[in-house]
Parts: C-alpha cells; sequence; structure tokens
C-alpha cells in the first residue's frame, strides 16, 4: 500500500493539466477502440483544441506553436498507414491528440512505442494462430510492389480476420513512455 501511495503522490507532483488530459484522453481512446472498435471525433477534436488551448495559456505562442508542430507530426507518422488502408483515420486522430497536448517529440517517441506494442503482440498472436508467413507475405508484397512503382501507396490486402484494435496498443505505448518518461526524468 505504501508503495502505491509513493506512486501516485510522485505522479501527482510531476503532472500538470496536459499530462492529466492526455492520460484522460488516451484511456478514452483505448476504451472506446476496443469496445466499439473506433475512436471517435468527439473525442479527438477535443483532445486537439484542449491542447493547443493549454498549451497556449501555460507557455505562450511557443506553446502554441509547439502544440500544433505536435499535431502535424502525429498526422504525418500514422498517415501513409492509413491510406495504405491497415489503420483508421480514429488512428491518426489519436496522434493528432496527443502531439497537440504534448507536442512533436513526444508523439514521436510514444508512438514509436506503441507500434512496437502492436508490432510485438501482433507477431505473437499470428505465432499463436499459425499465420505469421502468410501475414509477412500480406504486407511484403505490397511494400515491394510500391517500392517498386516508385512509393505509389498500395493498399494492403484484406482478410477476414478480426481487425487489431491498433488504438488500444498505441494507447499502452502511449502510456508506457509517458509513464516512463515522467519516472526516469531526475532520476538518472
Amino acid at each position: 500500500m505504501c508503495v502505491v501511495n509513493l506512486f501516485f503522490s510522485n505522479l501527482l507532483s510531476k503532472c500538470g493539466p496536459a499530462d492529466y488530459a492526455l492520460i484522460l484522453f488516451v484511456l478514452l481512446c483505448a476504451v472506446t477502440d476496443v469496445w466499439k472498435k473506433k475512436i471517435y471525433n468527439w473525442a479527438t477534436f477535443p483532445a486537439v483544441i484542449l491542447g493547443v488551448g493549454l498549451n497556449f495559456i501555460y507557455s505562450g505562442w511557443g506553446g502554441a506553436g509547439n502544440s500544433l508542430l505536435g499535431i502535424l507530426a502525429g498526422f504525418l507518422l500514422l498517415y501513409f498507414f492509413y491510406l495504405g488502408g491497415g489503420i483508421g483515420a480514429g488512428d491518426v486522430k489519436l496522434l493528432m491528440g496527443v502531439g497537440a497536448l504534448k507536442g512533436p517529440l513526444f508523439v514521436f517517441k510514444a508512438s514509436v512505442c506503441g507500434i512496437f506494442v502492436a508490432g510485438v503482440i501482433t507477431v505473437f498472436l499470428m505465432l499463436v494462430n499459425g499465420t505469421l508467413l502468410k501475414g509477412l507475405k500480406n504486407v511484403g508484397i505490397p511494400l515491394f510492389t510500391s517500392a517498386v512503382s516508385g512509393f505509389k501507396i498500395s493498399p494492403l490486402p484484406q482478410t477476414k480476420s478480426p481487425a487489431l484494435p491498433f488504438g488500444f496498443y498505441l494507447a499502452v505505448g502511449i502510456l508506457a513512455y509517458f509513464f516512463y518518461e515522467k519516472f526516469t526524468v531526475g532520476c538518472l
């Protein structure tokens, strides 16, 4: 019990309004992605507006500019995966909201963690189901044809397997990176 109290008191002392908004926003998106397989605009658009507003209030025009760069970074990180049919638009907007709240560097590092989490779980599930080789072929062939055709976006083949709730795994990676960052800064 003492460790739990220490954890939360340490967390509360290091978090600001944008941090709390990030946690609530990412948890909300994770729940709706698992529950309804959708990340809603009613969650993402307010997060973007709140992120820009909070960063402007606490850091002026520089903070608002950083927030706008975070939105752009979140968009660019996943947009081409969206064009290829690998993810939904809600996943892109999730990262845009994270970028608005925390800026471009955070959104880049957190998205790498989220993509890693999704990749590890996907490979594990494919191994369990015996579909790893087929999955690698389904991803490898469009990537190869895209490279040969001058990097025109080729859609990924549609499968009959249930959709991976990518937003959920992205959220797990974002929160993991957030807590890692909060508890390692100044501790090393």
